[in-house]
């Protein structure tokens, strides 16, 4: 497994006012501070190819892959928002990066009752055959172009709750949609993690590694707090002090043969973002020693 982290540690685009945004290129010397050698794009960072690449160089990082919500839940916006992650493709392949990470766009209705939604508010079967559609067919499109489609569950999206997750791989193509899985959303979902890794771990071709602090989030459910409520009261904990089984779900992982990126998050921190980037990457490598000791 290689590890890399994101510019959401930093610099969040849910709550850009939580905290004062790092700017560029200083984030990428914190993310180098941190110890990684490489990360994900993010509005951070400039879309000009050649400025991104040479500074990047520069700090002695590599580019793996970027996020994109999608509204492709709509039939009459999927071809539209195709040609648009086609477009972000295109950048990450002239950075020479190889995964595009796809999420449901979500909307303020999801949004506001991210982590206790119900069946009341999943998408109709319109909905479903429009974003099942519409990934299969930018699989195929991004895999003429050597980039692999990885689908993130998340929060506040058309695709959080354990019901939708298995919907979204069970009717999606495996040789063109892949799973980025992200343990912290999943659980905050309300998704039984092992349950699904054990059902869907070949599904994953790319993980979000995250944790979640059981006392926030059980006051997030009690006083039905939105996403961005639940980000600033710090949902997301430092790796190995939350809720999220995490050595299992790496164990899981493993058995697998899962080898791919495991890009560290925590999204929101009350703490300084580059001391706790690198303390979870410490955490993280620490476990992976033990579990590879230990097979």
């Amino acid at each position: 497994m290689r590890i890399a982290t994101s510019p959401i540690n930093w610099n969040n685009e849910d709550v850009p006012l939580y905290r004062p945004w790092v700017p560029y290129p200083q984030i990428l010397d914190e993310i180098k501070q941190a110890g990684y050698t490489a990360t994900e794009w993010s509005r951070s960072l400039p879309e000009d190819v050649e400025r991104l690449k040479r500074d990047l160089a520069g700090y002695g990082l590599t580019m793996v892959g970027a996020f994109v919500g999608l509204e492709l839940r709509n039939p009459e916006k999927r071809e539209a928002e195709i040609a648009r992650a086609l477009e972000k493709a295109a950048f990450l392949q002239a950075l020479g990066a190889r995964h595009l990470v796809v999420a449901d766009a979500g909307d303020d209705t999801r949004r506001a009752v991210a982590g206790h939604a119900g069946p009341e508010h999943f998408l109709s079967e319109e909905g479903w055959k429009s974003l099942t559609t519409g990934l299969n067919a930018l699989g195929e499109e991004l895999q003429a172009m050597g980039i692999e489609l990885v689908f993130h569950n998340h929060v506040g999206t058309y695709v959080e709750t354990g019901p939708e997750i298995v919907r979204l791989l069970e009717e999606t193509d495996p040789r063109l949609v892949g799973w980025c899985l992200d343990t912290g959303h999943l659980v905050y979902g309300g998704g039984d993690l092992m349950t699904l890794l054990k059902r869907y771990a070949t599904r994953v071709r790319y993980l979000h590694l995250k944790d979640v602090d059981p006392e926030v989030l059980r006051q997030a459910k009690a006083r039905s707090w939105g996403f961005d409520e639940a980000l600033k009261r710090y949902i997301f904990a430092p790796l190995g002090r939350g809720m999220v089984p995490l050595r299992e779900s790496i164990l899981q992982l493993k058995a697998a043969g899962f080898e791919g990126w495991v890009v560290i998050e925590q999204d929101t921190t009350p703490t300084d973002p580059t001391k706790t980037a690198r303390e979870n990457r410490l955490w993280l490598q620490s476990l992976l020693e033990e579990v590879s000791g230990g097979a």
